[in-house]
């Protein structure tokens, strides 16, 4: 999963941000800030424990491994 957290917390703080998502960017207090990265990581946390209950590998994890190995890689837990 560390993959696939990298790229949402990219997705997810970007749109946060910068001019093409909501732009708070220099607009927020470090306390507010601290809160958002804190409450994304702990949803992340969430996520990342549901998704492995039931699958082998994150999202991106399981793209990355099919591609490399040019055929479809089992994902479900068995």
């Amino acid at each position: 999963m560390a993959f696939t957290n990298y790229i949402m917390q990219s997705v997810i703080f970007g749109w946060l941000f910068y001019g093409y998502g909501l732009g708070l960017f220099g607009k927020l207090g470090v306390a507010a800030a601290l809160a958002i990265g804190t409450g994304v990581y702990i949803l992340q946390i969430v996520f990342s424990a549901y998704w492995l209950q039931r699958y082998l590998y994150g999202p991106v994890e399981w793209l990355w491994r099919s591609a490399m190995y040019g055929a479809r890689q089992p994902l479900w837990r068995t």
